[in-house]
C-alpha cells in the first residue's frame, strides 16, 4: 500500500498562527525569536522564501505546535477510548470549565491588560530604538530586494561574480524568485565583467541548476541571457523594471518605501553588495540612474554572448 499523500498547508497554518488573538504582536515577536526580519516572515507566508528544517522547529517551538501541525495542519489523533469512559471524561470536563468560567475570564481581562501594556511598551521604545523602518535612507535588505524582484517584467544585472543567484554550484538566495520569474517569461539580461573563460563554466551550471528546477530550454533560450565583457566594473548593479499594478497589490510597504528612487517608466536600480559576510544593497537615486541606463546599454551592445 502506497502512503497517503499529505498536503503541505505551511503558509496558511502560519498566517492563522500570526492572527490568533491570543498573542498581540506575534510577527515581530516571532520574527525575534527565530533571528530573522519581518520582511522575511512575509516571504513565508506568501511561499517566496522556504524555511529550513531548524527554522521550521523554531516556528513550532514559539507557537507550541507540532511539526505535523506547522506544516500539514494536522493535530495528534486522540487514543480511542470506551463510549462510557469518554461520556464520564466529557461530563467531568464539563463541570471543571462551567466552575472555572468565572475565573477564567478574570484571567483573560488581566491577560489581555498585561499585553496591552507591553503593546505601549514596545510602541515607546520604537520611537527611541532604531528599527527596521528606520534604517539608512536608501539602503535595501536581501528579503526586499527579492519581494522587488517578484515584482518585475524585466532585470538587468551588471556583475563581477554570481552570489546571489548561485553559489558555486548551488542556488543562492535568490534564485528561487529567479526561476519564477523565468517560467513566467519575465527575461533576465545577465552582463557578465571579466574573463570569459572565467565564466563559461559557471554560466554552465546556473543553466543546468535552472533546467533543474523544470524550465524548459525553449524557455531559456528566450528568457535567459549572458554576454560578457572585458572589463572592469566597480560593484555589481541590479536594474529591475517594475510591474508598477503587480506591486502595488504585493508589495506596498516596499513601494511606498522606494517609491522616490522609481523613475516614472517603473525603472528601480540599486547597487548590489556581494560578499560572503554582507548582504542587500543600496538604491540608485534618479540623478543617477540615466547614467547607470547607459552603461548597461553601451557594455551590452559590445559584450559578447556566452
Amino acid at each position: 500500500m502506497f502512503p497517503r499523500q499529505r498536503n503541505v498547508v505551511f503558509e496558511a497554518v502560519l498566517e492563522d498562527l500570526l492572527n490568533a488573538p491570543s498573542v498581540v504582536g506575534n510577527r515581530k515577536k516571532l520574527a525575534r525569536a527565530i533571528g530573522v526580519n519581518e520582511a522575511t516572515i512575509s516571504h513565508y507566508l506568501h511561499g517566496r522564501i522556504k524555511p529550513s528544517f531548524d527554522v521550521l522547529l523554531a516556528i513550532a517551538n514559539f507557537f507550541n505546535v507540532s511539526l505535523d501541525y506547522l506544516v500539514f495542519g494536522e493535530r495528534p489523533l486522540a487514543p480511542l477510548q470506551d463510549e462510557s469512559t469518554g461520556v464520564r471524561a466529557d461530563i467531568r470536563r464539563a463541570v471543571v470549565e462551567a466552575s472555572d468560567l468565572r475565573g477564567r475570564q478574570l484571567d483573560m481581562v488581566a491577560r489581555i491588560s498585561r499585553r496591552l501594556q507591553t503593546q505601549i511598551e514596545e510602541a515607546a521604545r520604537s520611537l527611541t530604538e532604531i528599527g527596521d523602518s528606520q534604517r539608512p535612507v536608501g539602503f535595501v535588505t536581501d528579503a526586499e530586494a527579492i519581494g522587488m524582484e517578484a515584482c518585475i517584467t524585466r532585470m538587468r544585472i551588471m556583475t563581477r561574480l554570481f552570489q546571489s543567484d548561485t553559489n558555486e554550484g548551488e542556488p543562492g538566495a535568490f534564485f528561487e524568485v529567479v526561476a519564477e520569474n523565468l517560467r513566467r517569461a519575465r527575461p533576465y539580461q545577465y552582463l557578465l565583467y571579466g574573463e570569459r573563460a572565467d565564466w563559461a563554466p559557471q554560466v554552465e551550471k546556473f543553466r543546468l541548476l535552472v533546467e533543474r528546477a523544470g524550465l524548459s530550454t525553449e524557455l531559456l533560450r528566450e528568457s535567459l541571457q549572458f554576454r560578457c565583457v572585458a572589463e572592469e566594473l566597480v560593484t555589481s548593479v541590479c536594474i529591475l523594471d517594475l510591474d508598477m499594478s503587480l506591486i502595488e497589490r504585493r508589495e506596498p510597504i516596499l513601494l511606498e518605501r522606494h517609491r522616490d528612487n522609481i523613475s516614472p517608466h517603473g525603472v528601480w536600480a540599486y547597487l548590489s553588495i556581494e560578499r560572503a559576510d554582507a548582504q542587500g544593497g543600496v538604491t540608485i537615486e534618479p540623478l543617477y540612474l540615466q547614467s547607470t541606463l547607459r552603461q548597461f546599454s553601451r557594455d551590452w551592445n559590445i559584450a559578447k554572448p556566452l
